[in-house]
Protein backbone atom coordinates (compact mmCIF):
# COMPACT_ATOMS: atom_id res chain seq x y z
CA UNK A 1 0.00 0.00 0.00
CA UNK A 2 1.24 3.54 -0.91
CA UNK A 3 0.42 6.18 1.93
CA UNK A 4 1.66 9.81 1.23
CA UNK A 5 2.20 12.60 4.33
CA UNK A 6 3.69 16.09 3.43
CA UNK A 7 7.31 15.55 2.99
CA UNK A 8 7.16 11.64 3.56
CA UNK A 9 6.18 9.27 1.21
CA UNK A 10 5.40 5.95 2.42
CA UNK A 11 6.46 6.40 6.28
CA UNK A 12 3.42 5.68 8.26
CA UNK A 13 5.38 7.67 11.39
CA UNK A 14 3.04 11.13 12.84
CA UNK A 15 4.64 13.84 10.37
CA UNK A 16 5.82 15.78 12.71
CA UNK A 17 9.25 16.20 9.83
CA UNK A 18 7.86 17.33 6.38
CA UNK A 19 9.26 15.24 3.76
CA UNK A 20 9.32 11.62 3.76
CA UNK A 21 6.80 9.50 1.29
CA UNK A 22 6.38 5.60 1.75
CA UNK A 23 4.90 2.51 0.49
CA UNK A 24 5.27 -0.40 2.41
CA UNK A 25 6.81 -0.98 5.87
CA UNK A 26 7.89 -3.93 8.65
CA UNK A 27 10.59 -6.24 9.33
CA UNK A 28 11.83 -8.15 12.03
CA UNK A 29 15.18 -8.51 14.31
CA UNK A 30 18.86 -8.84 13.12
CA UNK A 31 19.00 -7.59 9.71
CA UNK A 32 21.85 -6.42 8.04
CA UNK A 33 22.68 -3.64 5.67
CA UNK A 34 25.30 -2.74 2.74
CA UNK A 35 26.41 0.28 2.40
CA UNK A 36 28.45 1.08 -0.33
CA UNK A 37 31.73 4.06 -0.07
CA UNK A 38 33.14 5.61 -3.19
CA UNK A 39 35.82 7.94 -2.88
CA UNK A 40 33.87 11.73 -3.10
CA UNK A 41 30.77 10.08 -1.34
CA UNK A 42 28.82 13.09 0.29
CA UNK A 43 29.27 11.98 3.93
CA UNK A 44 26.20 12.98 5.46
CA UNK A 45 24.15 10.80 3.22
CA UNK A 46 26.39 7.75 4.69
CA UNK A 47 27.11 8.39 7.80
CA UNK A 48 23.69 9.48 9.02
CA UNK A 49 21.73 6.19 7.89
CA UNK A 50 24.87 3.74 8.83
CA UNK A 51 24.51 5.63 12.67
CA UNK A 52 20.73 5.59 12.58
CA UNK A 53 20.49 2.18 11.92
CA UNK A 54 23.51 0.97 13.56
CA UNK A 55 21.36 2.19 16.92
CA UNK A 56 18.63 0.48 15.89
CA UNK A 57 20.57 -2.81 15.88
CA UNK A 58 20.79 -3.33 12.49
CA UNK A 59 24.32 -4.68 11.08
CA UNK A 60 25.66 -2.04 8.50
CA UNK A 61 28.79 -3.74 6.66
CA UNK A 62 30.68 -0.20 5.07
CA UNK A 63 32.25 -1.03 1.69
CA UNK A 64 34.36 1.06 0.15
CA UNK A 65 34.36 0.52 -3.11
CA UNK A 66 37.98 0.40 -4.00
CA UNK A 67 40.69 -1.76 -2.24
CA UNK A 68 41.96 0.96 -0.17
CA UNK A 69 39.27 0.85 3.24
CA UNK A 70 40.13 4.89 4.24
CA UNK A 71 37.99 6.60 1.81
CA UNK A 72 37.66 10.27 1.41
CA UNK A 73 34.34 11.95 1.61
CA UNK A 74 33.30 15.45 -0.66
CA UNK A 75 34.00 17.39 2.07
CA UNK A 76 37.22 15.73 3.00
CA UNK A 77 35.92 13.90 6.02
CA UNK A 78 37.74 10.50 5.81
CA UNK A 79 35.99 7.22 6.78
CA UNK A 80 37.36 4.13 7.97
CA UNK A 81 34.94 1.14 5.62
CA UNK A 82 35.02 -2.32 7.34
CA UNK A 83 35.89 -3.77 4.18
CA UNK A 84 36.00 -3.24 0.04
CA UNK A 85 33.62 -4.28 -1.81
CA UNK A 86 34.29 -7.48 -3.83
CA UNK A 87 35.30 -9.06 0.06
CA UNK A 88 31.65 -8.18 1.43
CA UNK A 89 29.83 -9.71 -1.64
CA UNK A 90 31.73 -12.80 -0.04
CA UNK A 91 31.30 -12.31 3.33
CA UNK A 92 27.53 -12.84 2.51
CA UNK A 93 25.35 -14.06 0.33
CA UNK A 94 22.74 -11.42 0.62
CA UNK A 95 21.89 -8.39 2.63
CA UNK A 96 18.50 -7.48 3.73
CA UNK A 97 19.20 -3.46 2.39
CA UNK A 98 21.52 -2.10 0.08
CA UNK A 99 22.68 1.77 0.80
CA UNK A 100 23.84 3.88 -2.32
CA UNK A 101 24.78 7.39 -0.65
CA UNK A 102 25.14 10.24 -3.28
CA UNK A 103 27.55 13.04 -4.13
CA UNK A 104 30.51 13.20 -7.07
CA UNK A 105 30.54 9.15 -7.38
CA UNK A 106 27.24 8.98 -8.01
CA UNK A 107 26.82 11.97 -10.42
CA UNK A 108 26.37 10.27 -14.38
CA UNK A 109 28.97 12.61 -15.64
CA UNK A 110 31.67 11.31 -12.97
CA UNK A 111 30.44 8.20 -13.67
CA UNK A 112 32.19 5.81 -11.06
CA UNK A 113 29.09 4.14 -9.60
CA UNK A 114 27.14 3.59 -12.66
CA UNK A 115 30.36 2.22 -14.36
CA UNK A 116 31.23 -0.44 -11.65
CA UNK A 117 29.32 -3.51 -13.13
CA UNK A 118 29.30 -5.11 -9.45
CA UNK A 119 27.12 -2.00 -8.05
CA UNK A 120 24.56 -2.66 -11.40
CA UNK A 121 24.55 -6.62 -10.67
CA UNK A 122 24.34 -6.05 -6.76
CA UNK A 123 21.60 -3.68 -7.28
CA UNK A 124 19.38 -5.70 -10.37
CA UNK A 125 19.42 -8.79 -7.84
CA UNK A 126 18.93 -6.89 -4.78
CA UNK A 127 15.45 -5.71 -6.56
CA UNK A 128 15.03 -8.91 -8.27
CA UNK A 129 15.06 -10.98 -4.36
CA UNK A 130 12.68 -7.76 -3.20
CA UNK A 131 15.61 -7.15 -0.71
CA UNK A 132 15.86 -3.44 -0.02
CA UNK A 133 17.53 -1.10 -2.13
CA UNK A 134 18.03 2.45 -1.44
CA UNK A 135 20.00 5.68 -3.08
CA UNK A 136 20.08 8.98 -1.86
CA UNK A 137 20.62 12.86 -3.30
CA UNK A 138 22.28 11.91 -7.02
CA UNK A 139 22.59 7.92 -6.12
CA UNK A 140 19.37 7.40 -7.60
CA UNK A 141 20.36 8.06 -10.89
CA UNK A 142 23.04 4.85 -10.46
CA UNK A 143 19.79 3.02 -9.64
CA UNK A 144 18.30 4.14 -13.16
CA UNK A 145 21.71 3.07 -15.16
CA UNK A 146 20.84 -0.86 -13.38
CA UNK A 147 17.59 -0.34 -14.60
CA UNK A 148 15.54 -1.21 -11.00
CA UNK A 149 13.65 2.68 -11.35
CA UNK A 150 10.88 1.33 -13.93
CA UNK A 151 7.64 1.09 -12.57
CA UNK A 152 8.54 2.73 -9.46
CA UNK A 153 7.45 5.74 -7.39
CA UNK A 154 11.05 7.70 -5.98
CA UNK A 155 12.95 10.89 -5.73
CA UNK A 156 16.10 13.02 -5.97
CA UNK A 157 18.65 15.61 -5.99
CA UNK A 158 17.25 18.16 -8.45
CA UNK A 159 20.97 18.30 -9.96
CA UNK A 160 20.09 14.60 -11.77
CA UNK A 161 16.21 15.27 -13.06
CA UNK A 162 17.74 14.87 -16.75
CA UNK A 163 18.64 11.28 -15.59
CA UNK A 164 15.48 10.68 -13.36
CA UNK A 165 12.46 12.47 -15.01
CA UNK A 166 9.81 10.89 -13.21
CA UNK A 167 11.19 11.96 -9.75
CA UNK A 168 8.99 12.97 -7.06
CA UNK A 169 10.14 16.96 -6.46
CA UNK A 170 8.09 17.36 -3.25
CA UNK A 171 8.97 14.36 -0.82
CA UNK A 172 12.56 14.51 1.11
CA UNK A 173 12.30 10.30 0.91
CA UNK A 174 9.98 8.32 -1.33
CA UNK A 175 9.05 4.41 -0.16
CA UNK A 176 7.83 2.45 -2.99
CA UNK A 177 7.62 -1.49 -1.61
CA UNK A 178 11.47 -2.12 -1.41
CA UNK A 179 12.68 0.74 -2.90
CA UNK A 180 13.97 3.68 -1.05
CA UNK A 181 14.86 7.11 -1.87
CA UNK A 182 15.63 10.36 -0.87
CA UNK A 183 16.48 13.44 -1.91
CA UNK A 184 19.83 14.52 -0.66
CA UNK A 185 22.40 15.49 2.64
CA UNK A 186 19.23 17.45 4.50
CA UNK A 187 17.49 14.80 4.15
CA UNK A 188 19.80 11.55 5.58
CA UNK A 189 18.35 11.12 8.84
CA UNK A 190 14.57 11.09 7.27
CA UNK A 191 16.63 8.26 5.04
CA UNK A 192 17.82 6.60 7.73
CA UNK A 193 14.24 6.56 9.57
CA UNK A 194 12.58 5.26 6.84
CA UNK A 195 14.68 2.40 6.34
CA UNK A 196 14.96 1.61 10.22
CA UNK A 197 10.93 1.49 9.65
CA UNK A 198 11.62 -0.76 6.78
CA UNK A 199 14.29 -3.45 7.95
CA UNK A 200 12.69 -3.04 11.78
CA UNK A 201 9.51 -1.60 12.55
CA UNK A 202 8.09 1.45 13.34
CA UNK A 203 8.18 1.63 17.15
CA UNK A 204 11.95 1.22 16.78
CA UNK A 205 12.01 4.60 14.37
CA UNK A 206 10.35 6.05 16.27
CA UNK A 207 12.60 5.41 19.14
CA UNK A 208 15.62 6.21 17.52
CA UNK A 209 14.36 9.32 16.08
Amino acid sequence: AFVAFPGVVGATRPARKSGVQCMSGGGDGGKTALCILAPGFEEMEAVSPIDLLRRAGVEVTTAALTTDLTVKGRNGISVLADTDLDSALKLRESYDAVIVPGGPPAVPSNGLLKGDERVLSLLNKQMDAGRVVSAICAAPSVLAEAGVLAGKKYTAHFSVEEFVPDMDKTSAVVIDGNLITSQGAGTGTEFGLALIEQLVDKKTADDVA
